[in-house]
């Protein structure tokens, strides 16, 4: 495959200009996470999937170039849906696997250091592509000029003498639907709890995980909401992603899948507690978590649809670890931890597409689940995977405990798992104190 080299040149990173794409982890509680951060201060190119096309958009004169090396390669054309787009037409009939594979190999026409790649994220209806239900956009993603890793700053440019050009802005939303795309739809919590009830004792599922949105008026700035994120609540995946006329921040406990050294880590998060005042209210919170039938129930449901899901594209899978507790500023979560080796001929969009989406934000069975959620509500931003997808590696985290804000309004959406075991106010309880921690920041 004849490559498109980009040359990696040093840059500041002064830190003063927001970026278009932050994801840091500034948590260690358990063993699967470490310190780490990433950021995009500068975008050649801006990415975003449809079931029948991927939308490439110059956002800079080097990335007007990029997207000019890559039209003879890719077969592109202008898109008629955004003026200075560029277009590369996805067969909709085809299995999600190959059309996300058309996506995964943009970054790989690239002869560039191994930290170029796609960051931003996919959209929950992704999973309603792989089912053949109505979808919209399944991913929003970046492909950086400029690259900011662990303080480091890089600059990949055709041209190494020519510093890029100016940023060109970009508004996203006239693509996505905004007011949908920020909203979604969905149906009153007693109506969801009687369905899920139902479907529930009828045996046609085992649990259910609907979700409910939340708006405020909000005049605060969607990064400056991510950086007091980062003060108030440590967290694996604090996330944050800039559409232009839309700002996507939060702060998720959650991990959807990792790629790293040639092993693909999950990590199934079900179980929650709100913490105590003090250490003493904290310690009889978590063993009242650790007691909790209904919470071992839906945390051993979940890593067995990560298992099974695990199946088709992977082997050698282990659960590394049963049952934790993790600790965030306003709940206790429990979690578990499982790991395999991607079988020979499967790809990472293979097991992105065999593991949409975890149970815990969905329910189990998760086919029959998503079917149920698809009647009921979208979701857009919200339950899909934050992060980044590059040469050898993939970060992403389940966007939860997050907000999308566009036109001087706050979005959050909450969810918790229905199954048999649980009561109306044990549930509610849990949305809320989900949901404080967000509310607590807009």
């Amino acid at each position: 495959m004849s490559k498109i080299r980009l040359h990696s040149v040093p840059a500041p990173a002064d830190g003063r200009q927001a970026p278009l794409f932050a994801l840091q982890c500034n948590y260690d509680y358990t063993a699967k996470y470490a310190h780490h951060a990433r950021a995009v201060e500068r975008a050649a190119l801006s990415a975003l999937l449809f079931a029948d096309r991927i939308a490439l958009l110059p956002r800079s004169r080097n990335g007007v170039r990029i997207a000019e090396a890559l039209a003879p390669l890719l077969g592109l054309s202008p898109d008629p849906a955004a003026p200075g787009a560029f277009r590369l037409p996805l067969d909709p009939d085809a299995p999600l696997a190959e059309r996300l594979q058309q996506l995964l190999d943009l970054p790989a026409r690239f002869d560039a250091d191994p930290h170029f790649g796609l960051y931003g994220f996919f959209c929950y209806e992704l999973i309603h592509a792989k089912l053949g239900l109505g979808s919209g956009v399944l991913g929003v993603f970046h492909l950086p000029e400029r690259l900011i890793v662990d303080g480091v700053a890089v600059d990949y440019l055709l041209d190494p003498a020519d510093a890029g050009g100016e940023a060109w802005p970009l508004a996203l939303g006239p693509l996505l639907n905004a007011d949908d795309f920020a909203a979604g739809r969905g149906q009153p919590y007693p109506r969801m709890y009687d369905i899920a009830s139902q479907r529930i004792a009828d045996g046609a599922l085992r649990s259910l995980n609907p979700s409910f949105a939340i708006q405020r008026s909000c005049s605060r700035d969607g990064y400056r909401i991510h950086r007091d994120l980062l003060q108030r609540n440590p967290a694996p995946y604090n996330l944050y992603f800039d559409g232009g006329d839309f700002q996507l921040a939060g702060s998720s406990p959650a991990m959807f899948l990792r790629l790293r050294d040639g092993r693909l880590s999950t990590s199934p998060i079900c179980g929650t507690v709100a913490r105590g005042r003090d250490e003493a209210e904290d310690r009889l919170q978590v063993e009242k978590l650790l007691a909790s039938d209904k919470d071992r129930f839906e945390l051993e449901e979940c890593v067995r649809a990560d298992i099974l899901a695990k199946e088709a594209s992977c082997e050698d899978i282990r659960v590394d670890v049963a049952r934790e507790v993790e600790r965030f500023a306003n709940v206790f979560h429990a979690s578990a931890s499982v790991s395999a080796r991607l079988k020979p001929g499967k790809t990472l969009a293979d097991a992105i597409c065999d593991h949409l989406w975890p149970a815990t934000v969905v329910g189990t069975p998760v086919d029959a689940a998503a079917r149920l959620l698809a009647e009921h509500e979208t979701r857009r931003w919200y339950a899909g995977a934050f992060g980044y997808l590059c040469a050898d590696e993939a970060e992403l985290g389940t966007v939860i405990r997050s907000a999308l804000l566009a036109h001087g309004m706050a979005t959050t959406r909450v969810g918790s798992t229905l199954s048999a075991r649980s009561s109306p106010e044990l549930e509610r309880g849990e949305l809320e104190a989900k949901a404080s921690l967000i509310l607590g920041v807009l």
